[in-house]
């Protein structure tokens, strides 16, 4: 794929992720209410800070992809970066998966979206280019 169409779409699918991180698992994770993930089936630990933080994360994530969306090859840190940031919760719920029974929905919906993200990643990452204007 030639260097140009490769960040172009590298751009788009960090689109997507900023949108994601942010919208469906930061923000929801951090501000909304109990009830709402409780009706949504997603797991609440019975200290709810723990989901707070996990959210508060997740949105620096979104913050760091946009980031990375306006500018990939100066911010190619946050494109590795991201490999191990979609790879160790996409292995932790197939992990879960297996041994505990997951058995929310949204939960394997974010992972098989981490696992997506994570090859997107890994085919769309920069090697070695020049920085250009897109």
């Amino acid at each position: 794929m030639a260097t140009d169409l490769k960040l172009l779409w590298l751009r788009r699918v960090l689109f997507v992720k900023v949108l994601v991180t942010i919208f469906v698992w930061g923000l929801p994770a951090l501000l909304a209410p109990l009830s709402l993930l409780a009706f949504l089936k997603v797991p609440i630990p019975a200290d709810p800070i723990y989901l707070r933080l996990f959210g508060g994360a997740c949105t620096a994530w979104g913050v760091a992809y946009w980031f990375a969306y306006k500018d990939p090859l100066r911010n190619v840190a946050i494109v590795r970066a991201g490999l191990i940031d979609n790879a160790l919760p996409t292995l932790a719920i197939v992990y879960l998966t297996l041994t505990a029974r997951v058995s929310s929905v949204f939960i394997w919906i974010s992972g098989l979206f981490t696992g997506l993200f994570f090859l997107l990643f890994l085919l769309l990452m920069p090697h070695g280019e020049k920085r250009r204007e897109i």
